[in-house]
């Protein structure tokens, strides 16, 4: 990267592919241009660019004209190192001559995966991001990701328009992460005991949101400390949740996808699925959420033949038939009252379940033809829940002064803004009004009342939180009559789904390959070295050393009873999960019996 190569950074998750750009960009000087689709990630790696003194920016579909043009302008000044832009923004063709105008001096492209149709997330506002690189002479490019194989490098190198980049390959093995696959019919029951055999922090993953509250509440009635997360939680109750859990002021966190992008907890111990992810490059991800600090951590995939048949279904539900996606485009365009040849740009709250009673369709039917419109370019759906409010400062000094002599009420608010938020004249700056409300001694309901005020008065510009995702019409309404959705190409993302799923049930189901070896030849990796820890290896290794232990145990216990660490002194030498497998086994056959203190003994 200082020599000004493109390259491809393959890194694992907690890999640090966020390094990989932002040192570089540093050395380089100038502005950094990252491009990343998770409002989440950019979000959290603007604060922590800033907590160490640097000056970085995220423009999102969030923001308002005038965020917008405050945050460019302070670019052009050459006052913003790191400048984090949505794909969607390089939709607008405005936007990019703006960027024109800027000292970019490295183009930086996160989760560069987006941009391939092979890869398990395409974006199709991906696609613009070759055409950024004409506005700049010889503008070095750093495609990241976490999980390509090799059809999505090939892909990705084509479609950036990349001549003989550098490909760099970190190995996705994890030598501390456990592998564990089982078919379990009682998965709360087993879930229990993994966190109580584990222990530490950990993140169980499920489907649907009803799911997360009701394992959570489950977990807390049994005494261990737990909470649920989705997207359909208020964002500042999702924050709050968040940072208890990653305080670790609770133990377990039950969440959907939702969970998991931009949070970098070290010690998660393990991470369970409870249910079938929709593909290995999605559960690689949320594997790789735990043991980030290098320690031993355990990934735990539970499953049911029946799970089997409800990811089919959720692959049916993904791809509606094309009659329907139109009416879902055509009842969302009326909803919002976008006419025919307009909307490109419009970027609204989308209420998904107002839309859907509205019109009388199913929400699930109604999200996934969003999402397929999304791969058509039509239009783009963000989730809620990671703009926090902000605040800008319009008077000047002299004015502000003016105002509070007029309005005396307001003159607590107006000075812990001016206070406790740094550069708030020149830049919006992220506010939290329970902090305000705290430090004002007044309540959230007055604060944001206040503030409302103000900004009505042109004191201040406030932009309150978004709680709703955001819909942006990536092209002008089309009538329904003529819409045109590529039936090939829906055939061809059905199918690379189903090879996907397929991919799952196989690597769930197949007990001859270790876990890890299987994944890393997924994306292409090719290994044949056991990681001698996940089910599969245990399982052999327990096959090969069961005699020996077997005979040893019984060999001990034939002079009498033994407490079970008493017996852990005495197989030092074996890895006591293949040791404590076989005993398991002989106690299961009635050959060993075992009481509630753990005192072994041969059964008569």
């Amino acid at each position: 990267m200082l020599d000004k190569k493109n390259t491809i950074a393959l890194l694992p998750t907690g890999g640090g592919k966020s390094i990989c750009f932002q040192v570089p960009g540093l050395a380089l000087g100038g502005t950094t241009l990252v491009i990343s689709p998770l409002i989440a990630l950019m979000n959290d790696q603007v604060q922590n660019l800033k907590k160490r003194g640097i000056s970085a920016v995220a423009i999102t579909s969030a923001m308002n004209y005038k965020e917008i043009e405050i945050s460019l302008n302070n670019a052009a000044l050459g006052h913003v190192q790191f400048l984090y832009v949505s794909p969607e923004r390089l939709e607008n063709e405005d936007f990019r001559m703006k960027l024109s105008y800027l000292p970019i001096t490295l183009l930086a492209v996160d989760e560069a995966h987006c941009i391939s149709q092979w890869g398990y997330d395409f974006r199709p506002s991906y696609m613009r991001i070759a055409e950024i690189k004409a506005y700049f002479k010889d503008l070095p490019l750093i495609a990241l990701t976490a999980s390509a194989t090799e059809d999505v490098v090939a892909d990705v190198i084509q479609k950036l328009e990349l001549k003989k980049p550098a490909v760099f390959r970190q190995s996705f093995a994890r030598a501390n992460l456990r592998y564990v696959v089982q078919l379990e019919e009682n998965k709360n029951e087993r879930l229990l005991k993994i966190i109580n055999n584990i222990g530490g922090s950990g993140i169980v993953y499920v489907k649907n949101r009803k799911k997360t509250e009701a394992i959570a509440a489950q977990l807390n009635r049994l005494k261990i400390s737990a909470d649920f997360y989705h997207a359909g939680i208020k964002n500042s109750i999702r924050n709050e949740k968040q940072e208890k859990w990653i305080n670790n002021k609770c133990q377990v966190m039950v969440a959907t996808n939702a969970f998991g992008m931009g949070i970098d907890k070290p010690d998660v111990r393990f991470v369970v699925n409870l249910d079938l992810p929709d593909s290995l490059e999605s559960y690689f991800q949320e594997a790789g959420r735990a043991g980030r600090d290098g320690k031993a951590a355990y990934s735990v995939l539970l499953f049911t033949k029946k799970d089997e048949e409800q990811l089919q279904e959720y692959l049916e539900y993904a791809f509606p038939e094309l009659d329907a996606i139109r009416n879902c485009y055509n009842a969302v365009c009326n909803y919002y009252q976008v006419a025919v040849g307009s909307g490109q740009g419009l970027s609204i709250e989308f209420n998904l379940d107002e839309v859907s009673r509205s019109y009388n369709l199913h929400p699930v039917l109604l999200y996934n033809s969003i999402k397929f419109l999304e791969k058509e370019n039509l239009m783009s759906l963000i989730d809620a829940g990671f703009e926090p409010s902000k605040v800008m400062v319009l008077m000047n000094k002299e004015d502000i002064y003016g105002f509070q002599i007029k309005y005396a009420k307001y003159e607590p608010v107006i000075k812990t803004l001016l206070r406790s938020y740094g550069g708030v004249f020149d830049q919006y700056a992220p506010i939290v009004e329970k902090d305000i409300a705290y430090r004002v001694k007044s309540d959230v309901s007055s604060v944001i009342e206040q503030l409302e005020f103000l900004n009505k008065q042109q004191v201040i510009s406030y932009v309150k939180q978004n709680e709703l995702p955001r819909l942006i019409f990536l092209q002008d309404r089309i009538n329904s009559k003529h819409i045109e959705l590529d039936y090939k190409h829906y055939q061809f993302l059905k199918e690379r789904a189903q090879e996907k799923l397929n991919a799952v049930i196989a690597y769930a189901n197949q007990t001859n390959i270790c876990r890890q070896a299987f994944l890393l030849n997924y994306f292409n990796e090719l290994s044949m070295d056991r990681c001698g820890y996940c089910d599969v290896c245990l399982k052999e290794k327990a096959a090969e050393a069961n005699p020996e232990i077997r005979k040893k145990i019984l060999s001990i216990l034939k002079t009498g009873g033994i407490n079970i660490n008493d017996l852990k002194e005495k197989l030092i030498k074996y890895n006591d999960e293949v040791w404590t497998s076989v005993l398991n086994e002989m106690v299961d056959n009635g050959e060993v019996q075992m009481d509630n203190k753990k005192n072994l003994s041969l059964k008569v």
